[in-house]
């Protein structure tokens, strides 16, 4: 991957500032964008976007971890940027498989660092939502089942909002990077279909985030859309 600035440091980083380069992505995305389309900063965009949603989600997945105490704290702060990185990169195949072949114009760099600054767009607005998480987690004294399906939701909420704002993200680089070519559209719809679906289901066979248990990943079993279901009816009849 090609830099247009001069770097320094461990992979290409350059000696602007780390959180500089975060509030571009955020805050300046068109001059990041034209970046891409042009092959510039494609090393320093990767490694900084890499590293960033690894200690970013690597916070958030702690105070999940909060609500259980103990061993879940830790084990929650590894998982949450497992399941971030690992949806990432299987879905990343499907939307450059599809982008090529219905005509879109980005090489496999381009979208591979997109894709990454995307990711984290996603782990800066769960940083952006660990403090509401933190107020409710201790300020819910009682560990009752209904304080359990809420923390649930509340966490799901949190992620989903944060996915979609990073589909969002994916969506207007697209556009500004294949320009008048719109052919990218349906792998762009088809791949974040995919990508849903992945990270669900990945969060679904991490789990636990919120029991008490010694246990890393529970035995795989059902999905995530079942047991959100469950939990839901559960909750509406007072079970």
């Amino acid at each position: 991957m090609d830099s247009g600035r001069k770097s320094s440091g461990i992979l290409g980083l350059s000696r602007e500032s780390f959180f500089d380069n975060i509030n571009r992505f955020i805050t300046d995305r068109d001059a990041v964008f034209s970046d891409i389309k042009e092959e510039r900063n494609l090393a320093e965009y990767f490694w900084t976007s890499l590293f960033s949603t690894i200690i970013f989600a690597f916070l958030y997945g702690a105070v999940m971890g909060v609500y259980a105490g103990g061993l879940q704290i830790l084990f929650d702060a590894i998982k949450v940027p497992m399941l971030l990185l690992i949806s990432l990169f299987v879905s990343l195949p499907t939307f450059y498989v599809l982008n090529g072949i219905l005509g879109g114009e980005m090489s496999l760099r381009q979208m591979a660092v997109l894709f990454v600054i995307s990711i984290t767009v996603m782990a800066t607005l769960l940083i952006a939502f660990m403090p509401v998480t933190l107020f409710f987690t201790l300020t819910t004294v009682e560990r009752t089942f209904s304080t359990y399906a809420f923390t649930i939701l509340l966490n799901v909420f949190f992620f989903g909002l944060s996915g979609f704002a990073a589909i969002l993200y994916l969506l207007s680089g697209f556009s500004r990077i294949h320009g008048e070519n719109k052919k990218w559209m349906p792998a762009l719809l088809i791949g974040s279909l995919v990508l849903a679906f992945v990270g669900t289901q990945l969060a679904w066979v991490l789990r636990p985030y919120f029991n008490e248990s010694m246990e890393f990943i529970r035995p795989p079993s059902g999905n995530f859309y079942i047991a959100l279901f469950e939990l839901l009816a559960r909750l509406l009849t007072g079970g």
